[in-house]
């Protein structure tokens, strides 16, 4: 009865209340910017920089390393001062507005460009598919944080695979898009979620995109983008990524629940019920591991 009668006003209080550590990222170590054959991307609006900032710090350690050059792709348009703060955590790194690479891809289709303009995740859908024409393509939301090195991504790399995460239940669909996939005899798995996706160069096919949003208009569905994406990966033989060790979950979504093991995973996207998570426990993480090590600036 007492847990009942707490969760509501702690759920309210933790989902809400105000985490200055999510500003701390200029505390981090700088990492230039590398120019290499690989690519990643990481999504953002300027109201959620600061968590874009945590995520491509905690994978771009990692990444450097590997020839991934960091592009940080904004759906909006940033301030001077913020321009200021995402070139001193990462010097030469490349901004670019999610706008300017839509039209490469919407003059395939008016479907893609209607859906790109109308729906909320449109912008991302146009993202992906215009930065995997181009190369190699690492693909991150800016709630999805890295604990610890990806072997497994580096490995199916290495191979050609595509390769994405799965969550820990079946994920939402757009009903209507995986009627139309299975009309184009397209599969799709009951667990994708799009929050980190590593594409070969034109793996993911723009006339199947175009396809399936052929009949697409509003009203919107939250999950049209994913379940597009999902088809795609599928058609393109994407592998999962072991799901004990990159974690799509709603652990501890309140307070009195188990969370995560953050020394065994690799990654975890903080999806949208456990974004405080990330703000309590996960990017503290982050900022304490950052404290252990030297700036890759300084070598």
């Amino acid at each position: 009865m007492v847990r009942k009668l707490l969760t509501k006003p702690t759920w309210w209080w933790e989902t809400r209340r105000r985490y200055p550590v999510r500003h701390r990222y200029r505390e981090l170590p700088p990492i230039p910017v590398v120019h290499g054959p690989h690519r990643f991307a990481v999504l953002t609006t300027p109201a959620a920089l600061a968590d874009a900032m945590w995520t491509a710090w905690s994978w771009y350690r990692f990444l450097y390393a590997h020839g991934f050059e960091l592009q940080l792709a904004i759906d909006g348009a940033l301030s001077n001062e913020q321009l200021n703060e995402v070139r001193a955590l990462f010097p030469e790194i490349s901004v670019c507005a999610v706008q300017s690479l839509l039209p490469e891809v919407s003059r395939l289709g008016p479907a893609l460009a209607t859906f790109f303009e109308q729906h909320p995740l449109g912008k991302k859908l146009g993202l992906v598919l215009a930065l995997s024409q181009r190369g190699v393509l690492l693909f991150c939301d800016y709630d999805v944080l890295a604990f610890r090195e990806p072997v497994e991504l580096f490995e199916y790399g290495a191979r050609g695979n595509a390769a994405y995460m799965r969550e820990e239940r079946a994920a939402s669909v757009d009903q209507a898009i995986v009627d139309r996939s299975r009309q184009l005899g397209l599969e799709y798995d009951a667990r994708f979620n799009s929050g980190l996706l590593y594409v070969p160069k034109g793996a993911l096919a723009i006339d199947q995109a175009a396809q399936l949003l052929a009949d697409w208009r509003p009203p919107v569905h939250w999950f049209t983008e994913q379940t597009v994406l999902n088809a795609l990966m599928q058609h393109a033989h994407a592998q999962p990524l072991p799901q004990e060790r990159y974690v799509v979950s709603a652990r501890r979504q309140f307070y009195w629940e188990t969370d995560e093991d953050y020394g065994k995973i690799v990654a975890r996207h903080f999806v949208s019920p456990v974004r405080h998570v990330m703000y309590r426990y996960g990017i503290p993480l982050i900022l304490s591991q950052s404290q252990k090590i030297a700036s890759p600036a300084a070598r």
